[in-house]
This record gives C-alpha cells, structure tokens and sequence, in this order.
C-alpha cells in the first residue's frame, strides 16, 4: 500500500480505484479502534466512479490512492470528534491541505481514532470501546495523539494518513507503528480546519510507507491556503543558495548517555536491544555522510521540553477549546454560574477537572492551566528566552540530531495503569516525549523513520528483575507470547525550513536500514490480535 505500487497497479489496468476500495473496506472496517468514523462503502464508490470518470490526462498525482485523516481536521462530510463526542460537529469545509489531496485525487476513507483533543503520546485517552495498538502486537500500544493514523499506515490499510504534531504526536507513533512520520516546520502547511492543542505550535503531518511518499504528500499539502484566516501560516525566508548543509560532511550529534534512559518494564534485554539500535543507527547516519559532534550539550534543549507542559504554556491546551468548555454543561459553565458572572478564573478552569464530556486524564491535564496567573505566563516567556537563546546557540553547531523516537514500548495496560487511577498520573506518557517537546518550541522540522527492530523475551527473569518486568511477564505470558519483537525508531531534527534537504538524509537512512512499513516490511509476524484479550 504506497504510491508506486497502487499506481503500477493502475497503470496495468488489472486494478480502478473501486476495485481497490472494494478490497479495502472490510479490513478497514475490522480494525479494532482504528477509525472513528467510516462512510458507508457506498460513498467511497461514489468517489471512485467520479475519479474513474475523469480523462487520464486530467487525472491527479493520487489520483485513487487511499488516505486517512485524524479526527481533529476537518473534511466535508465527515464530523469531526477530535475523539469527544460532546464535541462533534459536522464542518462546512475542509482543511486547505485536505482539499489539495482531493484535488489531487485522494480517496478519503475516513476518521481515525485519536488521544482525546491531541492531549497525548500513547494513544489510548480515547473514548472508544477499542483503542489503536501497534500492528506488530496488540498488547502494545500505537503512540499518539495521531494513534489511528499511524496505526493504519503501519497495518497497510491506506496509503499515508494525516495526523497532527505538537509534541510529537506525528513522531511517536511513526516509531511505534513501523512507519515514517513527516513533522514539517511550523507555518509552513496550513492549519486552518484543524482543532487546536496549541494554535502556535500545531502543525499537520503526514505517515506514509516511506519517505519519498510522505516527502510528496506533504508537497501537496503545503499548497493549500486559506488567505487572511491562516493567521499561524508563515513564507519561508530568502535563503541565502549555500545556507543549507551539505549532503557530506554535515554534522550531527546524539543525546548523551544519561539523557538515553532506556530504563523500562523489559529490563536490561529490552535496554541492550535499544542501545545496539540506537548505535547502528548512529553509524548509519555516518555512512551517509554525518559527522558526530561529540561535545553537543542537550541540556536546554530538554528544559525547554519540560517548559511545555510544566508551566504556564499548558493554558494554550485551555484556550484551544475554551468555548466547548465554557459552553453551558460543562463544569466550568456551571462555576461561573454559581458565582453570577463574576467568577475566579482560575476557578473556572480548575472546575474541568470535574468535566465528565471529557475523559478523567483529559480533563486533569487541562484542568493544570488554573495553577497560574497572567503573570506567571510572561514570567515563563523570560524564562524560554533564556532556555531558547542556550539552545540555538548549541544548535548553531550542529546540522542535525539523531534522536530515538521513543525510548521504550509500553503496553496498553501499563498505561492505563497509571491513566485510569482515581488521580490520573502520566510518567508513561511523559517519557514518550523526551526528545520530541522541544521540537516545535525551538522551531525545528523532523521526520521519523524506522531504523531497527529490538526483540526480548519477557520470561527470561533475573533474580534482580524488578517489580515492573515481573509484571509485565506475568501479563504477556497471559495474553500471548512472552518473546516479543518490536519496530525501533530514529527521528532526524533539523532547523525550520530545512525539511527538503531533511527528507534526503533520511531517505539515506531508511535505504540504509533496508526496511520498510509495518510488520511485513520488517519481516515480522505480528501477534494474533486474538492474544490481546485482558490487555
């Protein structure tokens, strides 16, 4: 499922548009937790003819080609939940980038599941009665907020899938899913028709089997405009012709081994396989022509990660939605009302934490924005200052950093353990994003590609097994195999506005690490989603 072949497929006319929807549909409509929403197959017929009518001269660059969208961007004719029911509306128009792959003859297949309102890393903070997990094993999850996107590019229901990023919700999950996952720079595709998370950092991003898919998607995507309403869209600057790197010679580095914890529930087999991933990577990355800066500090760059969520910055998380959640029944509606109009601020937004449209982990991490003031927020925008002027100055040394995409897997149930306690708590989720937070504060462009494979058998206990590998063997010895074997992921940062010249080095990488997407482009037989039961 990528665009050469479902082209080749086309171009030997054994293969239209219908007869590829045909055979898609049922898996599609079998994927447990994938989609929020899927038209009656009827609809994607209709599209199909309509493309089928269409002279082959005049016929788009995707012309037939699938394709999914998170359910926070809007698309005529589908509603948009950005997974809160409460919240669903049907919009009156797409998303400019949306409408640029329509023009280009995408088939829209439907809306895929998601962490609620984007607030996530793990993708399971949604509301439906199944939630994505990898396509290597259901036991484990997909990454989010962008779960089901990833989820279904990696299981080659469709040919790329949209999602969006903020803190790395188009990264990890890319990396968990066996997938590649495209985060452009920040202004540079339009996000009008996207719900916001935090308006000035979102951005659109694309999974797709491999680069050169995900590099021509985004191409078309970054046509689309909206005119004076894309008020977070941005021109790229005048680059000067030799401003950027070199194919040879650029240099890299790699966070340090103290910030490389692969510390987790699958011991010190599952920490081995990560680090000799990560070092192969690291050599690959050389071969292509990289030269490691050893002496790189990573320091602010992680102080900044810690600002996003930590400070004030998370009342953007608020403001985002803040008419839905001030909107009468609510919580927050109900504060203000009881006080006569003249209620506490801070009150109003800490009574989301009793929001009950909203999930228990949704709401409390939202609910965090009633802990400051207005003048915490400039006190905070001095401190990312400082932060943000330390970090470019270490990044004016480098061209690139190599970074893990995530450094653990976790299972579903390791995370609603932490997520569903009467106080919800997300270190899980918070370790998901070690080198993804940073990103769009520091106004940096990425892409994330699979690079490796780490395998480990979860009954081969020491004695100084800790509490958590022990409970994990106890839980995949009773939900399937202990041995497991999972998709391992890099992700490539660069400054903003040098994604082109990105996207060829990670090309060099992933022909390099000779993979392609999901299980059977790792050569992996996934779990039988039959051994999930009791995740």
């Amino acid at each position: 499922m990528d665009l050469a072949t479902i082209r080749a497929a086309y171009a030997s006319g054994k293969c239209t548009p219908a007869m590829l929807i045909k055979e898609v549909y049922p898996k599609l409509a079998a994927a447990p937790g994938v989609f929020l929403h899927l038209p009656p197959l009827d609809h994607l017929l209709e599209r199909c003819a309509e493309l089928e009518a269409q002279p082959e001269a005049s016929r788009g660059s995707l012309w037939g080609v699938p394709f999914a969208i998170k359910d926070n961007v809007d698309i005529v004719g589908m509603p948009t939940t950005a997974a809160c029911p409460a919240f669903s509306y049907m919009p009156k128009r797409s998303s400019p980038a949306i409408d640029k792959l329509l023009e280009a003859g995408g088939i829209a297949v439907g809306k895929t599941n998601m962490d609620q309102f984007a607030a996530g890393l793990v993708g399971t903070r949604s509301p439906s009665a199944a939630v994505p997990s990898t396509p290597f094993d259901p036991r484990f999850i997909s990454g989010g907020s962008s779960s089901g996107s990833a989820a279904a590019v990696g299981a080659g229901l469709v040919c790329f899938a949209l999602g969006t990023d903020t803190a790395g919700s188009g990264r990890v999950p890319a990396g968990l899913c066996g997938c590649v996952g495209v985060k452009p720079t920040v202004g540079s595709v339009s996000t009008v028709g996207v719900v916001p998370a935090c308006a000035s950092l979102d951005c659109l991003t694309v999974f797709a089997a491999s680069v050169a898919d995900g590099a021509e998607v985004m191409g078309l995507m970054r046509q689309g405009a909206a005119g004076p309403e894309d008020v977070w869209r941005r021109p790229p600057p005048a680059l000067a012709p030799d401003s950027a790197p070199p194919a040879a010679g650029f240099r890299f580095a790699v966070p340090s081994p103290k910030q490389l914890d692969w510390a987790g529930p699958g011991g010190a087999a599952m920490t081995a396989a990560c680090s000799a991933a990560f070092e192969a990577a690291v050599e690959r990355l050389t071969a292509a022509g990289g030269v490691q800066v050893h002496d790189f500090d990573f320091e602010p760059l992680m102080a900044v990660a810690a600002m996003l969520y930590g400070t004030s910055f998370v009342a953007e998380r608020y403001s985002g939605i803040r008419s839905f959640l001030e909107a009468p029944g609510g919580a927050a509606a109900a504060v203000a009302a009881k006080a006569g109009g003249v209620a506490v601020a801070a009150d109003v937004q800490a009574a989301v934490v009793h929001d009950e449209r909203l999930l228990p982990v949704t709401r409390h991490i939202i609910a965090g924005s009633a802990k400051f003031c207005a003048a915490d927020v400039f006190d905070h925008l001095a401190a990312m200052a400082a932060l943000r002027a330390r970090a470019l100055d270490s990044l004016s040394r480098v061209d690139v950093l190599l970074v893990p995409t995530a450094l653990t897997h976790w299972t579903q149930a390791e995370v609603l353990e932490e997520e569903t306690a009467a106080t919800p708590t997300w270190g899980r989720n918070a370790k998901l994003g070690r080198f993804t937070n940073f990103v769009n504060l520091l106004d940096m462009c990425g892409i994330a590609v699979p690079s490796g494979l780490v395998s480990y058998d979860a009954a081969a206990l020491s004695e100084a097994a800790s509490e958590e590998e022990r409970k994990r063997a106890a839980h995949l010895a009773a939900t399937g195999p202990t041995a497991v074997t999972l998709p391992f992921g890099v992700t490539l940062l660069a400054k903003a506005w040098r994604d082109d010249w990105l996207w060829g080095v990670a090309a060099k990488m992933e022909a390099a690490a000779g993979l392609r997407c999901g299980p059977a482009g790792h050569g992996v037989t996934p779990v039988a989603a039959a051994a999930a039961n009791g995740n």
